[in-house]
C-alpha cells in the first residue's frame, strides 16, 4: 500500500495544548518516510503527523491522525490529572501520564500472562518508543 506522511505544526499559543483539535496552515514537512515525520513531530512544541492512502485501490484517501506530540505530554486519558507521551493503547493512542502508564502496562503483562502470551512490546509504550523496532 501507498500512504503519504505530512506533519503539521500548531500554531495554538495556549499553555496546554488541549484546544488544538484542527492544525490549520500547510504541513512543514510532506510525504516524509513515517519514521522522519514521527521524529520531525517529536521535535516541535505541538506536532502532529497525519497519514492517508495514496495508492489505486479504492479506499478512502481521507487524512487521519496517526502521531501526536505535545512538549510536557499531553493530558492523561485515565486519570485526567497528568501529563504524559501518546501511547499505544486498546483503544487506539491515547497520551497516559507515568503512573497511569506503568499501572496499565503492568495489567497488559500480566492479562497476557494468564493466557498463555507474551505481552505486545508496543501496548502503553509511548508510540515514539516503539519507532525503531516496528516494520
Amino acid at each position: 500500500m501507498t500512504w503519504r506522511y505530512d506533519v503539521f505544526e500548531c500554531n495554538n499559543e495556549t499553555a496546554d495544548h488541549n484546544e488544538c483539535e484542527v492544525m490549520t496552515g500547510p504541513p512543514i514537512l510532506v510525504n516524509a518516510p513515517w519514521r522522519d515525520a514521527y521524529r520531525k513531530a517529536e521535535s516541535l512544541s505541538h506536532g502532529v503527523v497525519e497519514r492517508r492512502y495514496t495508492g489505486d485501490l479504492p479506499y478512502k484517501k481521507t487524512p487521519h491522525v496517526v502521531f501526536e506530540h505535545i512538549e510536557g505530554g499531553g493530558t492523561c486519558w485515565l486519570c485526567g490529572r497528568g501529563r504524559g507521551p501518546l501511547c499505544k493503547t486498546s483503544e487506539g493512542g491515547k497520551f497516559l501520564c507515568e503512573p497511569c502508564r506503568r499501572e496499565m502496562r503492568q495489567y497488559h503483562e500480566l492479562q497476557a500472562r494468564s493466557i498463555g502470551t507474551d505481552p505486545s512490546r508496543y501496548s502503553y509504550v509511548p508510540i515514539i518508543d516503539t519507532v525503531e523496532f516496528e516494520d
